[in-house]
């Protein structure tokens, strides 16, 4: 089988483009035209497979569609963006066309989001300078790309009862400790034991302390992983480090608030 060479635009191309659209909102063209206008910036590989810039456009199409029941461009919510966030993540980590090496290429995302779906980017995110740039340009914090990545390793597989339980459970901020940290992100099965004992832990003590308990066990773990490679680790064994981290930062958490709110209570 042909491998599908998808577009690809580099950093400069992102920048210029960036720079075109920075005084105006990013408007819903045809995909075809943007293909037209941009072409002098696009790029693919020069063998190993077929250009299929319509691939791109097809898939970009189906987010369109996805964010649109979502409730772009008209409702703007922390709802509306979360359902996005999943329904998207879950699309794309499904996707046969993205099981290639090129799916692995910041440049391929940076074109879906720059050149051929910009005003869904700039509905789902708001950042204004650096943060704005990041959700175009390639990499963790891709606005497409950053999902493809949470769809192709959280899903627990075809025949799972459960398959995309990770992906509607996790809050933002966990995907973020998990995903945008390297030494986690780019550990699929770290990444995939802290994400199952996110759920149990938040199972347990519910999911109000998750964000300061994820953030202590996401630190205890990544300087673990510094001292041996727990990606090493049988399954089993890297299921009982996580948990136990995660039973050490809530004990440490319960212990710390709980004492506050006698202090408070004694003092009013």
């Amino acid at each position: 089988m042909r491998v599908p060479l998808l577009p690809r635009l580099k950093a400069h191309g992102v920048a210029t483009i960036l720079e075109k659209i920075k005084t105006e909102a990013p408007s819903a063209r045809e995909s075809i035209d943007r293909l037209s206008e941009y072409a002098a910036l696009k790029t693919s590989a020069p063998s190993g497979g077929t250009r299929a810039d319509s691939v791109a456009v097809n898939i970009t199409a189906e987010l369109r569609r996805i964010a649109q029941n979502a409730g772009f461009p008209i409702t703007n919510t922390q709802a509306t963006r979360a359902q996005f966030d999943q329904d998207a993540a879950i699309y794309l980590g499904q996707l046969e066309e993205l099981r290639t090496g090129e799916a692995l290429r910041d440049d391929v995302w940076a074109f879906m989001t720059t050149v051929l779906a910009p005003d869904i980017v700039a509905w789902r995110f708001t950042d204004k300078n650096r943060e704005r740039v990041a959700r175009f340009a390639g990499g963790v914090r891709n606005a497409f790309q950053r999902l493809w990545v949470r769809g192709t390793l959280l899903d627990r597989g075809e025949g799972h009862a459960y398959r995309w339980e990770l992906l509607k459970q996790l809050t933002e901020d966990a995907m973020v400790q998990i995903f945008e940290r390297a030494s986690i992100g780019g550990n699929p099965p770290l990444a995939i034991a802290i994400a199952e004992g996110w759920l149990d832990t938040a199972a347990k003590i519910g999911r109000g302390p998750m964000e300061d308990v994820m953030r202590s066990a996401t630190k205890l773990l990544r300087v673990k992983n510094q001292i041996t490679d727990l990606g090493y680790l049988t399954p089993e064994e890297l299921k009982l480090v996580v948990s136990n981290t995660f039973n050490t930062a809530a004990h440490v958490l319960i212990n710390t608030v709980e004492p506050e709110l006698v202090t408070c209570k004694s003092a009013s």
